[in-house]
């Protein structure tokens, strides 16, 4: 389907990002000019262009071709910690944005209105006004400090990481964004609403010396979750600072990912929705979505009965096949429900025909265990994936196997 679409970019942002300077906005007011950060979020004007709506199903948005890249794309695999939460973070952002932003009313498209250069930005530290003043014209232009966007918080000039790493860790860890967009009866689409994911740091990582061990400072997830929300409240301020964006719905999501050694990804802790033309945050919910290793040595962390069944998949795997070691499986549990199942079976290739059983054993397996549970298995080595099963809630599992 060919339609009309009004593509909106950001403007007149300047003003908003300078408020972030408080009391020094005076003194820096020419570095500002000379220094390209009015450009760092696009200022196009509004132009119309023919483009083509994606069809999909109730489980995906619908996004539009050619396809827009988001400003700040590909700095999620630099910020985060791990390929697991890169995709979690993202993934579990859409799951977010479907409670407010149905598939079947509204479509996807990546982040316009935050840049490389504001995220990168946000991720910095704040600056104190003495820290300010004590810096030179060189370093103010050169770390652009005097736009002060930095949302982690000050060192308050300490130097030592070991007190740094107690006083002042790293918090934020990158943030994603995604637009939602609706379509008129002339097939016009409007932007509506945007969607923003903190993800958030469980471990603050320093070195006490250039080129040294990197030490670990665990965060409690309390106060992690408690500064993103905090964080959340910032960005919703210069956001609403500029009249574009008035009355536009925002929702707000808190990621905590875990740490860089975890094979596991973190998880969403809470979430907030500000509605249009409304300029605080009223609340935020929680999220109780847990992604666990299984077989688990820590039963606190699962359900015991979830975790015993697992145990007797491995044995029953273990007894059938000699070349089986044993299965790695990610759960995701949903209010303290197991929702998704994804399990990795090793497998030392002597023959297509031990392969094709395992497999079809593995299909019967899932059959019987883990009911109302979302279930996927790989069957593989090292460099090649021999076979998949996979089943969706009560249903029957399906197998495919590769040539």
């Amino acid at each position: 389907m060919t339609m009309k679409f009004k593509t909106l970019m950001l403007g007149g942002v300047v003003a908003f990002l300078l408020s972030a300077c408080g009391e020094n906005e005076a003194e820096i007011t020419e570095q500002t000019e000379n220094s390209g950060l009015e450009n760092e979020v696009s200022n196009v004007q509004v132009e119309e262009q023919e483009d083509r709506i994606t069809s999909s199903g109730d489980e995906f948005y619908r996004s539009v071709v050619p396809y827009e890249l988001s400003p700040a794309r590909g700095l999620s695999s630099q910020n985060m910690v791990s390929s697991y939460n890169v995709e979690e973070f993202e993934k579990g952002l859409f799951e977010v944005s479907k409670g407010e932003f149905p598939t079947d009313q509204f479509v996807f498209r990546e982040g316009q209105i935050i840049s490389e250069e504001m995220t990168r930005g946000y991720l910095g530290r704040q600056y104190t006004s003495e820290e300010l003043e004590n810096m030179e014209e060189d370093e103010l232009l050169s770390s652009d400090a005097f736009s002060n966007l930095g949302l982690n918080p000050s060192t308050n000039g300490e130097t030592d990481p070991e007190v740094i790493a107690e006083e002042a860790p790293l918090y934020l860890s990158h943030i994603l964004e995604q637009n939602y967009l609706s379509e008129d009866e002339e097939g016009n689409l409007n932007f509506d609403g945007i969607t923003i994911g903190l993800a958030m740091n469980s471990v603050h990582y320093y070195q006490t010396e250039e080129y040294g061990q990197t030490q670990e400072q665990e965060l409690d997830p309390e106060v992690v979750k408690e500064e993103g929300e905090k964080m959340a409240t910032e960005i919703l301020s210069r956001i609403r600072a500029n009249d574009e964006y008035v009355d536009k719905k925002i929702v707000f999501a808190i990621f905590i990912q875990s740490s860089d050694t975890d094979i596991v990804p973190g998880n969403f802790v809470s979430q907030a929705t500000v509605e249009p033309g409304e300029n605080s945050i009223s609340e935020f919910t929680d999220i109780n979505v847990q992604n666990v290793l299984l077989p688990s040595n820590e039963a606190s962390e699962i359900s015991s009965e979830v975790n015993s069944e697992y145990e007797t998949f491995n044995r029953e795997l273990s007894s059938y096949f000699d070349s089986f070691t044993t299965s790695v499986g990610r759960g995701k549990f949903v209010d303290n429900n197991l929702d998704t199942l994804t399990v990795e079976i090793p497998l030392e290739y002597n023959s297509r025909g031990e392969m094709i059983g395992m497999s079809q054993f593995v299909r019967d397996l899932v059959d019987e265990h883990f009911t109302n549970t979302d279930v996927e298995v790989e069957i593989k080595d090292k460099s090649q994936v021999y076979s998949v099963i996979t089943r969706e809630g009560e249903g029957q599992a399906n197998l495919y196997i590769f040539e």
